[in-house]
């Protein structure tokens, strides 16, 4: 807390200068969630979850000549969790961002730390706002900007600290526990031409899992948004290549088309769908699509039954999806309704399901309401219907079907800013 403070007094006195930007804000964003299966099914004996999350933020950025950083140190905390005069806190306190730039010119930026990468819609490189603590990565990026065309490219190479810095006199390994890539490159491109927006990805990533062995994947897709009013379409398609953890060769896909169109000045809807591979047990390949870092909360249902820190038996997911949206002044309202299956046979012992067999529905509702230009308010319940197949595939036979209720206010005001 005392280096926050020292930063912030420090940012403060830059800040005079007449040539220099400084904007501080803040963000306070409590969540109260009534989990009755988010995630998977509860048993028959289990009871749901009810608490109250906290993101407490302040975003500091300066920007002076061709300099500018960012810095984002965050605090959070579930209500309740620490003894009211204890000295140590359970909660995570951090810097979510820290980053320098320095811009050469118009077309040329490099920029340096720990910063968020948000690509296209967020598929594969999301910031994954909607989870407290976000996700951001430890990076070097360049940026080049003209006549349309974008490209980004970006490198990271990750040591951890259970021996420290002054003993750290040989050897990278990156410890096999930790959930995270030992080192990432990407390039990506965009090109804008009239009402027609384009992208690909290459990125490729490595993964330690033994002191002499490390794994390589590589992603690879295009993406494209196309406007044809009224209705807009967007497709996607990716392919990964390489070796997933125990040294099987990877060979996986995804695919996704949307369309929306606007019925009237309030109202759109889309209809949609994504298809991942997933794993043949009769194949020494691995054919279930990893999809990386991307915000999944968004795509594939808003109770996070895949691809959200939880598996679902590497069984892949065709996900048809419809979602209409109303929003007029200060007020929104998403209906959404998702048919997952699998995309792959699933043999769990006592049952056999076939490739494509039915996971189950989930309907999501959520209403947003704009309280002030820096206060939302927002509150959502979304439902389940569990089928055999999602109950095996989650490991809980006798699985509910599941329902979940959430209220979060998001305040972020700016504080100050010359």
């Amino acid at each position: 807390m005392k280096f926050h403070l020292a930063l912030l007094a420090l940012l403060l006195l830059f800040s005079h200068g007449a040539a220099a930007q400084f904007n501080l804000s803040a963000e306070i964003r409590p969540r109260s969630e009534l989990r009755n299966g988010f995630k998977r099914p509860l048993a028959p004996q289990e009871s749901p979850a009810f608490f109250t999350e906290q993101r407490s933020r302040l975003y500091l950025a300066y920007k002076k000549d061709q300099f500018e950083l960012l810095l984002v140190p965050q605090y959070i905390h579930m209500w309740g969790n620490n003894d009211q005069a204890s000295k140590t806190d359970r909660g995570l306190a951090n810097l979510q961002q820290a980053w320098m730039a320095y811009t050469f010119n118009a077309q040329h930026r490099i920029a340096g730390g720990r910063m968020e990468l948000n690509y296209d819609n967020a598929r594969i490189l999301g910031n994954l706002d909607w989870a407290q603590r976000g996700r951001s990565h430890d990076v070097l990026k360049y940026e080049y900007a003209a006549q349309g065309l974008r490209i980004h490219g970006a490198v990271a190479f990750n040591q951890e600290t259970n021996v420290p810095e002054p003993g750290k006199l040989a050897e990278t390994t990156y410890a096999p526990q930790l959930n995270n890539y030992k080192a990432l490159q990407f390039l990506w491109f965009n090109k804008v031409v009239q009402k027609t927006s384009l992208s690909a990805l290459l990125l490729n990533e490595s993964r330690q899992y033994a002191t002499d062995t490390v794994y390589y994947k590589q992603t690879g897709g295009i993406s494209g948004t196309f406007k044809l009013m009224p209705v807009i379409l967007t497709a996607e398609y990716y392919h990964q290549r390489g070796r997933d953890r125990p040294g099987n060769g990877v060979r996986a896909h995804l695919a996704s088309l949307n369309a929306s169109a606007a019925l009237g000045p309030a109202f759109r809807l889309e209809l949609g769908g994504d298809y991942l591979t997933g794993d043949n047990s009769r194949t020494a390949a691995n054919e279930a699509f990893d999809p990386l870092y991307g915000t999944h909360h968004q795509f594939y249902g808003l109770m996070d039954y895949f691809y959200v820190g939880n598996g679902h038996g590497n069984l892949g997911l065709n996900d048809l999806y419809s979602k209409a949206k109303y929003e007029e002044r200060h007020h929104r309202v998403q209906v959404d309704v998702h048919r997952f299956a699998s995309t792959a046979a699933l043999v769990d012992g006592a049952n056999d399901f076939t490739r494509g067999s039915l996971f189950g529905w989930e309907f999501d509702v959520v209403y947003a309401y704009q309280l002030a230009a820096a206060c939302r308010l927002q509150v959502g319940y979304s439902y389940m219907r569990c089928a055999d197949a999602l109950r095996a595939a989650k490991g809980i036979a006798d699985g509910k079907n599941a329902s979940w209720g959430w209220l979060m206010v998001a305040y972020k005001p700016i504080l100050f800013e010359n």
